[in-house]
């Protein structure tokens, strides 16, 4: 409680008495409006990755039941034809390891992750808002790593300003946690729900922060930037995701809750 000095009061020093408690009340008010949505530690390294020694480009990042391994899936090729998935486990400050098929653990977490509707709770679904738009600034690609290698596909490479672009955006809560353009929606690529009883999201912002949010919609960056695959692990304890360190490099970090 803070103390003030109180000039001319009565000596029953009931108006000092009520300016403290004021003051009191408003220290509380402030102190609970700065709480943070849910407190992590600063990001640590788990491992370093590059997409040439990858051959393929992330699309899943999951964690296994114990949490000490990660699973990665890579993509190379951008058509039925040529498309091929390849498939790696990760421990912390280890180098990743060929697998010949994605384990059936993450199977089950990216199904819980990366779903449009947070256990079946119809207050907190993802919603899908699809524009056309005109292209005014080659320049101005928002299109996300997954079929981009840090440049437009194809279909972007061929657009002359003018021409039209189709861009779907992940609704939630007003707020865009997902953002493709002229490009297939790829669901857990940007967000990641967390376990059941913590009622939160994380996500990449449009300015590609790491983005906490509540089920009332508030949020809060908790920090990284050009961030992909947050993945909140099944216990609530840690939240990995990959942080574009290069063109085609990345490195994984981990928060850890407090």
């Amino acid at each position: 409680m803070m103390l003030i000095p109180c000039y001319d009061a009565p000596k029953d020093g009931s108006v000092c008495m009520k300016i403290t408690l004021l003051f009191a009340l408003g220290a509380c008010v402030a102190a609970s409006a700065a709480a943070p949505i849910f407190r992590l530690s600063e990001p640590v390294t788990w491992a370093e990755l590059d997409v040439d020694k990858l051959k393929g480009r992330p699309a899943q990042l999951a964690w296994s039941d114990d949490e000490n391994t990660l699973y990665l899936q890579v993509v190379e090729g951008s058509t039925a034809e040529t498309v091929k998935y390849r498939h790696y486990l990760i421990e912390k400050g280890g180098v990743p390891a060929a697998q010949d098929r994605q384990p059936a653990w993450a199977q089950t977490y990216w199904k819980w992750k990366s779903a449009k509707r947070f256990f079946g709770d119809p207050l907190l679904t993802i919603e899908v808002d699809t524009t056309r738009e005109l292209v005014d600034d080659l320049r101005d690609r928002h299109t996300a790593y997954l079929n981009s290698e840090k440049k437009a596909p194809a279909t972007l490479e061929s657009k002359q300003a003018g021409d039209v672009r189709v861009r779907h955006r992940l609704m939630l809560k007003g707020h865009i946690v997902g953002d493709f353009v002229d490009e297939e929606i790829f669901p857990g690529y940007t967000f990641s729900w967390s376990p059941e009883p913590l009622r939160l999201i994380a996500f990449r912002s449009p300015e590609g922060r790491m983005t906490i949010m509540n089920a009332e919609g508030e949020t809060e960056v908790t920090g990284g930037k050009d961030v992909w695959l947050p993945s909140w692990s099944e216990s609530g304890d840690r939240i990995a995701y990959l942080e574009r360190s290069g063109r085609k490099k990345f490195t994984i970090r981990v928060m850890t809750a407090l």
